[in-house]
């Protein structure tokens, strides 16, 4: 699985209305919930879930960067996720101590453990990229957003 994969246009919340950390997976949970892909009952052990990472190190990565992430949830069946952007950006407890515009929520089974660290490197490699870390900052264009994941993915090829 790849960028392109786990983030098709449909994942996509272009206009993250929420203020904090909390409400941002909410509502990004929210969204796979109504895109069918996660059940309504599962939302509380995903936040959970995510809650328990992020107790270890926060996942605000810098630069503008949020990866909310958990792995070896027994409530899905593999690999879950959505791309969010908050223009206005939001506190994440970044290591820059910036606020955070770009999120990509990963959740994955534990069957698919090994795909959910190749999707952390995968945004690691945006991580790196400056100007795609710009443009993803500032398009609302989902056709345009996976051509700079599909360049991602490509580094892995």
């Amino acid at each position: 699985m790849n960028l392109v994969e786990l983030y098709p246009p449909a994942s996509m919340l272009l206009d993250l209305q929420a203020r904090d950390k909390q409400s941002a997976n909410e509502e990004m949970l929210g969204h796979l919930v109504s895109q069918g892909k996660l059940d309504q009952g599962a939302v509380k052990d995903a936040l959970k879930a995510i809650k328990k990472r992020e107790a270890q190190a926060s996942t605000g990565i810098g630069k503008g960067l949020g990866v909310p992430h958990a792995k070896g949830c027994d409530f899905i069946d593999g690999l879950l996720g959505v791309y969010a952007r908050s223009a206005e950006g939001l506190p994440y407890e970044s290591v820059d101590g910036e606020p955070a515009h770009l999120l990509f929520l990963v959740l994955s089974s534990q069957e698919t453990a090994e795909l959910h660290l190749e999707i952390m490197k995968r945004v690691a490699t945006l991580h790196r990229d400056e100007k795609s870390l710009r443009y993803l900052a500032t398009s609302d264009d989902p056709k345009r957003i996976t051509d700079i994941f599909r360049e991602a993915d490509e580094q892995f090829s």
